[in-house]
């Protein structure tokens, strides 16, 4: 095999491996990103952006997903009634016993399923914890 046809042969190999460590690169830090912060803690809570109405075609995006992290850890506080709750954000897309969720759109990785927040009762109708829980 000629001398020049072998150094083609690995630039191309070359080419191809700088590629493919840099895609693993940007899928790792993607990754790590979304895994660590993601998009639940991109936005400040507002107000009137979470009663909004929703569209079709927001429906299937993450329409409240960003604003999920600063709820839960700056404005809803252990203690805090039903009440409290409802005045801030409204009624409850989903009830259960101790238990209401709101939905927070399409958040998670393909877009497959709704993310919630669980907020938790105990008893006397005050918080006990608060999550945000990818379907």
């Amino acid at each position: 095999m000629p001398v020049t046809t072998i150094r083609r042969i690995i630039k191309a190999v070359a080419i191809i491996f700088a590629a493919l460590l840099f895609f693993v690169a940007v899928m790792l830090g993607a990754f790590i990103w979304w895994s660590s912060v993601g998009v639940f803690s991109t936005e400040k809570f507002d107000q009137a952006k979470w009663h909004a109405p929703i569209s079709d075609a927001q429906d299937i995006t993450c329409y409240r997903g960003g604003m999920a992290i600063d709820i839960r850890d700056r404005l809803l506080g252990r203690g805090e009634t039903k009440q409290f709750v409802e005045g801030f954000l409204g009624k409850p897309d989903f009830t259960a016993e101790g238990e209401y969720r709101y939905i927070l759109g399409m958040c998670s990785g393909l877009g497959w399923d709704y993310d919630d927040l669980h907020i938790y009762f105990n008893n006397q109708g005050r918080i006990t914890g608060v999550e945000i829980i990818q379907h």
